[in-house]
């Protein structure tokens, strides 16, 4: 599904025509990506003072160079911009900026709705494999599509020996297990929906 138009952008407001890839923090402090669609601009760039990345939005125009001109305006709102979040960008689908958050190996999924960046999903998922989100890798773990995201997303029943089987295997390793649940987060109500399907995962 192409998400999103992506521009790379230099600090000094030069704008570079060329693809950047949407990887977590695939750039030097120095350089901002521009993330756009017809409806919302998000400028993006790694945190140099703290983990994560800091995302300034506004609303889009005709005007791409003007759209995509690294500046802080009056008018941005900013994501991520204090040292108390860690987010990293997935995807900007139609007015939702999808991003992964966290500092520790067990991720979050936190969803801004645009350009106001209301949160409008955070929460505890996984993604088992080698298929990470961040590096614009989808699979049957993680998609992204027209009606929106599915993913599995961790609930708060309790793991126990009862409702996960590999509870022992789990507790001896890590010590820690998550019950999920796949889940979909539909664009249009902005809420989620159960897909039914369970499992327990362990956790560090």
């Amino acid at each position: 599904m192409n998400i999103v138009s992506r521009v790379s952008a230099i600090a000094a407001g030069l704008l570079a025509l060329s693809a950047a890839p949407a990887l977590a923090n695939p750039f030097p402090p120095t350089v901002w990506q521009c993330l756009r669609n017809d409806q919302v601009t998000v400028l993006a760039n790694e945190k140099t003072e703290d983990v994560g990345t800091r995302f300034l939005v506004r609303t889009s125009t005709g005007d791409l160079k003007a759209d995509c001109l690294v500046e802080q305006r009056p008018t941005d709102v900013v994501i991520g911009g204090g040292d108390d979040s860690a987010y990293y960008y997935i995807a900007l689908a139609k007015t939702f900026l999808i991003l992964d958050a966290g500092t520790g190996p067990d991720r979050g999924l936190a969803i801004f709705n645009l350009p106001s960046a209301k949160p409008v999903f955070e929460g505890g998922y996984s993604v088992q494999g080698n298929c990470s989100p961040t590096a614009g890798c989808e699979s049957d773990e993680f998609t992204i599509g027209e009606n929106g995201v599915t993913f599995w997303r961790e609930v708060k029943d309790k793991a126990t020996a009862k409702n996960c089987k590999d509870y022992a295997k789990f507790m001896k390793t890590t010590g820690s297990a998550a019950i999920e649940e796949k889940s979909l987060f539909r664009f249009s109500t902005q809420k989620i929906e159960s897909l039914k399907d369970r499992r327990c995962v362990q956790q560090q």
